[in-house]
C-alpha cells in the first residue's frame, strides 16, 4: 500500500466514523482533526521506512505493515474518539450499543453541506446569502430614493437663490 493510499484510508476511517457514530461535539471535530494530521506523519513516516529499508519489494511484509497500520487507526478512533457524556465508540459497542439506521442517517444529515448557493437550503429555508443579497438591494433601492428626494429639495433650494437674482 503506498502512503497515499493510507491517506485515503485514514479519510474513509475518519468519515466512517464520524457518520456511524454522530453524538460527538465539538471535541469530536478537533479530536478528528488532530488525528489526521497524527496519522499523516504516521503514513509519511511509514512511507519513508518502507523506502529506506525496500519493505514496498516484499509483499507479504507491505501487506503486514498495512494490517497493522489499519488495526492501530481503528483502534486509536474506536478507543479516544469522544462522544457526549464521556462516552467511546469502543465504551458503546462494549455495552451492546451498535450503530442502528438512524445513526447513519444523523451522521450523513451531519455530514453534508446544509447550504444551496442559487436559492434555498435542503430545509427550505432562505439561504443567508440570499437574504443578505436582497437586503443589499433593499439598501440600494432606498438610497436611491433618498438620493432623488434630496436632489429635488436641492434643485428647489437652487431654483429659489435664482429667482432672487
Amino acid at each position: 500500500m503506498t502512503g497515499w493510499q493510507r491517506f485515503f484510508l485514514l479519510i474513509a476511517c475518519c468519515i466512517v466514523t464520524m457518520i456511524l457514530w454522530p453524538q460527538y461535539d465539538e471535541a469530536g471535530v478537533t479530536f478528528m482533526l488532530m488525528a489526521g494530521l497524527l496519522w499523516t506523519c504516521v503514513i509519511i513516516m511509514l512511507s519513508v521506512l518502507s523506502g529506506i529499508f525496500g519493505i514496498y519489494k516484499f509483499e507479504f511484509l507491505n501487506r503486514f505493515v498495512s494490517i497493522l497500520y489499519l488495526g492501530a487507526l481503528m483502534a486509536c478512533l474506536l478507543f479516544y474518539f469522544p462522544l457526549r457524556n464521556g462516552e467511546t465508540p469502543a465504551k458503546r459497542m462494549q455495552q451492546g450499543q451498535w450503530p442502528t439506521m438512524q445513526d447513519v442517517r444523523n451522521g450523513l444529515e451531519r455530514m453534508t453541506l446544509d447550504f444551496d448557493f442559487v436559492h434555498r437550503t435542503l430545509r427550505h429555508d432562505p439561504s443567508h446569502l440570499n437574504e443578505k443579497m436582497e437586503k443589499a438591494g433593499k439598501t440600494v433601492s432606498d438610497m436611491g430614493k433618498e438620493l432623488k428626494e434630496k436632489k429635488k429639495q436641492f434643485d428647489s433650494f437652487v431654483d429659489q437663490w435664482e429667482g432672487e437674482k
